[in-house]
């Protein structure tokens, strides 16, 4: 599929896919990643990585008081209608026994900023299944509830608004051809090869081409950050060689 051929992105929020216990088949990250596999492998379009976006926290959501939602970005030809068929069934087959997941699928015809207005509230309160369906009927969202009780798709929704509109707390865990990287490499190889173009320096000006980044291990200890819709990272300069970048501390969390 050529550039050319994408007519239409969709953001997609998941949350609660797995059932919490401490012997969890597929978590929501591990789902995700599935999710990332399956829409490359069969042509879907063109993913733009995986986020996870941290929701308020309470005893009341979960045993251990976490709260985390995820989303991916695709461009594809295909129908809302279609892709809705194709996640909902997905999720039902790959989802823990015990599990209430939710799914939310917002596009460039949604109001993007009320959904990231419920999004950043989930971020500092507990939000109410009635209140998420309210939003997103009025932001014409598409929102499932897949389970039972219905409250995955609280952190759907939320997940959703908050990778469209922006999420300060929001860290990638998978983007295209990063995941293969490690070591020292050039800035201009790793925007060739990955879909991390955003290599930064401390006045936000971007990395020489021909400069070389020590990537470490790579992803998952890598951990790039969501601003004005594409994953970044900040460097600093080697104390001991001004021609070799090292990720800042904040991104490696």
């Amino acid at each position: 599929m050529t550039s050319n051929d994408i007519s239409e992105w969709f953001v997609i929020g998941v949350d609660d896919t797995s059932d919490n216990s401490e012997e969890v088949d597929v978590d929501t990250a591990d789902f995700m990643y599935q999710l990332s596999r399956e829409l490359t492998n069969t042509s879907w379009g063109l993913v733009e990585g995986i986020t996870r976006h941290p929701l308020f926290s309470s005893p009341k959501i979960s045993s251990d008081g976490s709260n985390i939602s995820y989303a991916i970005k695709l461009h594809t030809t295909r129908s809302i209608l279609d892709l809705e068929d194709f996640l909902v069934d997905m999720i039902r087959a790959k989802s823990a026994k015990g599990s209430d997941p939710g799914l939310a699928i917002l596009s460039r015809h949604s109001d993007m900023p009320h959904v990231l207005a419920f999004g950043r509230r989930t971020q500092t309160e507990i939000m109410r299944l009635d209140w998420a369906q309210t939003f997103s009927t009025e932001s014409n969202v598409t929102l499932r509830a897949v389970g039972a009780k219905r409250n995955g798709s609280v952190g759907a929704l939320a997940a959703a608004g908050l990778r469209a509109g922006g999420d300060v707390q929001a860290r990638f865990i998978e983007i295209s051809g990063l995941t293969e990287l490690t070591g020292k490499i050039s800035a201009g190889e790793i925007r060739e090869l990955s879909q991390l173009q955003q290599l930064l320096n401390a006045d936000d000006e971007q990395i020489d081409r021909d400069d070389i980044i020590d990537l470490g291990e790579g992803m998952p200890t890598l951990k790039p950050h969501l601003e004005l819709g594409e994953p970044l990272i900040r460097f600093h300069q080697h104390d001991d060689d001004r021609r070799l970048w090292l990720p800042d501390l904040v991104f490696l969390r």
